[in-house]
């Protein structure tokens, strides 16, 4: 009796011993094993279908009786897909349920929250339920990631591994498991990576409601750019009142190209409409496409005197070509056109006082192994005087420098004829400088001004007696024009006749030059006393170039009329031309050029065993004068002295200036006689200019850096399971060791300039000062400042304050310019992220309404 008492138990000790052994070699058997196995043993419906891999810190507790699993502390569980991480985890073999639970310390803490992992979707709970085998479960006091936002859920039932139905739960932006601010929802969809559904939703701020409340929410959640509408801003503005703008439609074409369709509409019936486009081939190019249209009434329709109307358009590309896509060839655009009252009534502050616009689309590309061509085409328009300058098109085709006469492998160093260079340059433009109103029409060919200008220049360079470099150049140039001028002088009527041929006509000139120079080092050292050396270096060259008479009459490049007084006036046929014409005269100029450098080397009187220090007194002194030996007169040319040096390495001092050595008139005509026969002096000041710049910038490293280890509340992030940081606030201080800066520049200059008919000099000063900072008061308060003072005018310039405010998931940020033209201020606070990037206030007052123009 006994015996068959224990037939049972041992029957179901076997077959819980079979299950384990079964199990086991599951886990360790390969796929084929498996199929083995599964042919001689058919698995029941309740059989796993893969290797559960579970683990626990404390214990791992089998009930064989329930079938159930028990992970104890840290429990892991990693099965196909699924992770799951929980202080207590319950398995459940005869179910197929996994259940995950937090446990909590002596002190009330929760700590082992469950983690559950998914694919990619990640969830921290309180409590988790989960079917293995249908995917389906309920999850309680569920925190997950979505997009740039985080969803928590008092109650969910998750459908698939997409799908979840949230009972009670928010959707925010801040990262905390406390949040700082959350829509509150009572029930919601879920559809993981795709968007959130909710019924009644409402804004609270620190847990407390806000009357901002909505029927219904839908949050967009994806990766990629999507299609979707754009929220447009509103407010007032005057002479057209209130407004609705930068509202449309975005459309997400592809990874490549996106486009937004914008408008704006006023209550006066102002409008525009723009049409944006940005588009990435990676490796290849990138660039955008702006285009804008639109009418402004300003006025009350009816009253002529006040009433304005404008029409108004603004085209903007940008293009640049990847540097990998090719590295013989390149493209790119800034395009940047506009009509001209469009500044007038833009609302944008850069787009109102930028009066001249400019333009440009090129393209260079290299030519076998010896060229190089770019062709551009480029515009500038002022919108105040309506002037536009197109330079359509430009063609630039360029050579390598060649060297014609080295040999191909050459022993040794180069012969001093085979340094002998070569180079061509071509340039080949239209130029068009015309009013807008007149772009489009007949008069514009006439105004067109085109031409071809060839250079050719051939030099050399060889060493003479080892210390000096002597360099030779010719210069050839020739410019091919289709028109000329034709002037005469009426004698009836006192006027000049300016007549336009047209028809090819060419010319060209030449130009030689040599100069020699060399460097000469002067040293004095001193045994005694911290001054250990002082050295001199001279750069002294000798130039000169010549270039023949091209005014002579035999190649009737320059011609001359003679008025009713019989002063004779020459004047070139090329005067109108794009590249105008040779010189007139012919001109042998010897030129003489002095440059100084001075320098000392000292030691710290109180520590010899430091290195000596080498100290520029001055940097550079040049000393230049040229004589003309083709001239009949006049033959010196006026001195030139320029000089530069920096003091207490923070203080540039710079000087340039200009003495004649012959007499002038009170008509300011220079005469062919010396100062020094009249006067007993060599030169006379023409102009003279002395500048220095000082500018100084402190900041916490300047003195030492560092600063007090005690400083404001520290945030230590704690990270539970759930990688959701929760501040611990440790100490209490202000940490005054953040960075800063503070730069100060300091500029003067002082001109003097002879005034011929007051026979005297006339000065200029001009000084200014400029301050800016940048204070880090805490770690999430910073302040910025930007100020000067004209201390010539007596004025102000641009002053402007900014201030920020780091509020975790929000910011703040206030800007404050006090006074002048661009009085103004704006105050703003919102949410970070970019998906709830329309929940703010903001308030403000434009210069703009300072000044009369708008008001918001």
């Amino acid at each position: 009796m006994r015996i068959e008492r224990l037939i049972p138990c041992v029957a179901k000790l076997a077959f819980y011993a079979g299950l384990i052994i079964l199990s086991q070699c599951f886990i360790l058997s390969s796929a084929t094993a498996q199929s083995d196995i599964d042919t001689l043993m058919p698995l029941s419906s309740n059989a796993i279908d893969d290797i559960i891999k579970y683990k626990a810190k404390d214990s791992v507790a089998i009930d064989l009786d329930t079938r159930k699993a028990f992970l104890y502390t840290d429990g892991d569980i990693d099965y196909q897909s699924m992770l799951l991480r929980a202080n207590r985890v319950i398995v459940d073999f005869n179910r197929q349920t996994l259940q995950a639970y937090g446990t909590t310390d002596t002190a009330g803490n929760a700590e082992g929250r469950p983690y559950f992992k998914q694919d990619e979707a990640e969830y921290y709970a309180d409590s988790i339920t989960f079917n293995y085998n249908t995917q389906k479960g309920i999850i309680q006091g569920v925190i997950t990631q979505e997009g740039e936002g985080f969803l928590h859920g008092r109650k969910v039932k998750k459908i698939n591994d997409s799908v979840m139905y949230l009972s009670g739960g928010s959707y925010t932006t801040c990262n905390y498991a406390h949040p700082h601010f959350a829509i509150n929802f009572t029930k919601s969809k879920l559809i993981t990576g795709n968007k959130i559904v909710t019924g009644p939703a409402w804004l609270t701020v620190e847990d407390v409601p806000t009357p901002v409340a909505l029927p219904f929410a839908f949050f967009p959640i994806t990766k990629q750019r999507q299609s979707g509408i754009l929220i447009p801003s509103y407010g007032w503005m005057n002479y057209r009142g209130y407004y609705l703008k930068d509202g449309g439609y975005y459309f997400a074409v592809n990874d490549n190209l996106d486009l937004s369709l914008l408008g704006e509409l006023y209550t006066n019936l102002s409008w525009a409409a723009e049409a944006k486009s940005n588009y990435y081939v990676r490796y290849k190019y990138k660039g955008a496409v702006d285009l804008r249209y639109g009418q402004t009434f300003e006025g009350i329709r009816g009253d002529t005197a006040n009433f304005n109307s404008f029409n108004d358009f603004k085209f903007t590309w940008q293009h640049d070509q990847d540097a990998k896509a090719n590295p013989y060839s390149r493209f790119s655009a800034n395009v940047n056109l506009q009509s001209r009252n469009y500044n007038k009534n833009t609302t944008n502050r850069n787009d109102y006082f930028n009066s001249t616009t400019t333009s440009s689309i090129s393209y260079t590309t290299k030519l076998g192994p010896y060229l190089n061509l770019a062709a551009s085409a480029r515009e500038s328009f002022n919108a105040q005087t309506g002037i536009m300058n197109i330079k359509l098109p430009s063609i630039s085709l360029s050579s390598v420098t060649l060297y014609p006469l080295r040999r191909r492998k050459p022993a040794g160093a180069y012969r001093w004829y085979e340094n002998i260079s070569l180079s061509y340059v071509l340039n080949a433009e239209n130029n068009l400088t015309t009013p807008d109103s007149e772009l489009f029409t007949a008069v514009t060919l006439d105004r067109m001004q085109y031409g071809v200008k060839h250079n050719i220049p051939l030099s050399s360079s060889v060493k003479v007696l080892r210390f000096f470099n002597w360099t030779n150049s010719v210069n050839y140039n020739e410019r091919w024009h289709w028109s000329s001028i034709d002037r005469s002088y009426d004698d009836a009527t006192g006027t000049v006749t300016t007549d336009t041929l047209h028809g090819f006509r060419a010319n060209r000139d030449f130009s030689i030059s040599s100069s020699l120079s060399t460097r000469i080092y002067g040293m004095f050292q001193f045994k005694y006393g911290p001054l250990k050396a002082l050295r001199h270096v001279v750069n002294p060259s000798v130039s000169f170039s010549y270039h023949p008479d091209f005014g002579d009459a035999r190649y009737g490049w320059w011609k001359e009329y003679t008025d009713t007084t019989g002063y004779v006036h020459r004047y070139s046929v090329f005067q109108n031309t794009l590249y105008g014409g040779p010189p007139d005269g012919r001109s042998g100029n010897l030129r003489l050029s002095i440059g100084n450098n001075l320098e000392i080397k000292v030691q710290n009187p109180f520590d010899t065993a430091a290195e000596v220090k080498k100290v520029a007194l001055i940097e550079n002194l040049t000393l230049a004068m040229g004589y003309d030996l083709a001239k009949d007169s006049l033959n010196l040319s006026s001195l030139s002295v320029s000089g530069r040096t920096t003091l207490f390495r923070n203080l540039v001092l710079n000087y340039t200036g200009s003495f004649s050595p012959y007499v002038i008139d009170t008509l300011g005509r220079m005469h062919d006689e010396l100062l020094w026969n009249t006067e007993h002096r060599l030169f006379r000041m023409e102009n003279s200019t002395w500048s220095t710049q000082l500018s100084y910038s402190l900041n916490n490293n300047t003195f030492g850096g560092g600063g007090a280890t005690q400083g404001r509340p520290t945030t230590t992030l704690v990270q539970t399971p759930s990688a959701i940081p929760i501040p611990i606030l440790l100490g209490g201080y202000a940490d005054f060791s953040v960075p800063w800066n503070v730069s100060f520049s300091y500029t003067y200059s002082h001109v003097d300039h002879y005034v011929a008919s007051l026979m005297d000099i006339q000065s200029e000063t001009i000084q200014s000062i400029t301050l800016s900072a940048n204070v880090n008061l805490t770690k999430n308060w910073r302040i910025a400042m930007s100020t000067g003072y004209d201390i010539s005018n007596g004025g102000m310039s641009y002053t402007s304050i900014d201030i920020y405010r780091d509020l975790h998931c929000w910011e703040m940020r206030f800007n404050w310019v006090p006074f002048g033209y661009y009085k103004s201020w704006f105050f703003q606070i919102n949410i970070k992220a970019d998906a709830l990037h329309d929940v703010k206030y903001e308030k403000k007052q434009t210069y703009l309404e300072n000044n009369g123009y708008y008001s918001y």
